[in-house]
């Protein structure tokens, strides 16, 4: 009786799985949040590759002095500089963040391919026939049908199963934490377009001055006054950097949070998932009944 009971309910097991299989709610469930991450992640690095492309072009204005008829060229932007190496090495990391999302959305489509459908099916017939028929029952081909069918089974939802927990992990504990850096890192970007506006505006009014014909008088004043502006256009790009150098800490927290979302994580699901594979996969464990 009790033998019976475990039959029925593992053939129950069975036919739910199939049905998941065949339906592809949890497939859709999670290629649906999949995107949503895979979306974020090319967000953050559009935003972090025009932040880096904007610097890089202020870190090349070059601001000259003419103390006393002696020629110095500053070039302040050099101060953005260690800040601009760690965004860049950011991109990469969101870079390789989203292009392990993109494969596991590929993974997903493969797993909802006709043919997938069709392997899912026949390991699901086989664990029936063999849970309810002596067929096999005296040979090594029974328990090699088992972890076969096992096997398909476990490969076919292993890419859903692992990509809905990791997004439940990701939206308990680093969804609010990425959404902060995230806006700091907009503010970042507000930050260096507008010095990157001032300093063209600098640049055309210092033409502009440069083409005007005056006296002496006229040519002492505007000397002081470029003199004046270009340090005080030193002193903004400090008080920038100031900024942008604020945003470090949100920055790092990012690199750690594509880390844990797309390897740390999926990797620990991954193990687990082999784990119980291994586990189910061993032919005692519910399928080796023999017939007598």
């Amino acid at each position: 009786m009790a033998n019976v009971s475990k039959k029925w309910l593992l053939s129950c097991i069975v036919v739910v799985v199939l049905a998941m299989g065949l339906s592809n709610t949890m497939d859709s469930n999670a290629q649906l949040r999949l995107s949503n991450s895979f979306n974020n992640a090319l967000a953050t690095f559009a935003l972090v590759r025009g932040i880096n492309a904007v610097i890089s072009v202020v870190q090349g204005t070059e601001v000259a002095l003419e103390p006393g008829g002696v020629g110095v060229v500053l070039t302040p932007g050099e101060v953005l500089d260690p800040i601009n190496d760690l965004i860049e090495r950011f991109s990469w990391v969101v870079l390789a963040a989203g292009t392990s999302l993109g494969a596991q959305l590929i993974l997903l489509e493969i797993g909802t391919s006709f043919f997938a459908l069709v392997l899912v099916a026949v390991a699901c017939i086989i664990l029936l026939v063999l849970l309810w028929t002596p067929l096999l029952a005296q040979t090594t081909g029974r328990g090699i049908l088992i972890r076969c069918a096992l096997m398909v089974l476990l490969l076919r939802f292993l890419v859903p199963v692992v990509v809905l927990a990791n997004e439940f992990v990701y939206n308990a504990f680093l969804s609010e934490s990425y959404s902060q850096s995230y806006e700091v890192l907009e503010n970042v970007s507000k930050d260096v377009q507008e010095l990157k506006a001032r300093d063209e505006n600098d640049a055309a009014l210092a033409e502009s001055s440069a083409r005007e014909d005056a006296g002496i008088f006229d040519s002492v004043s505007r000397f002081y006054n470029r003199t004046k502006q270009k340090l005080s256009l030193s002193g903004n790009y400090q008080k920038y950097e100031e900024k942008v150098a604020g945003a470090a800490q949100q920055i790092i927290n990012l690199i750690a949070i594509f880390i844990f979302q797309t390897l740390v994580f999926p990797l620990m699901f991954f193990w687990l998932a082999v784990r119980l594979g291994r586990t189910l996969m061993r032919g005692e464990f519910w399928l080796a009944d023999k017939a007598k």
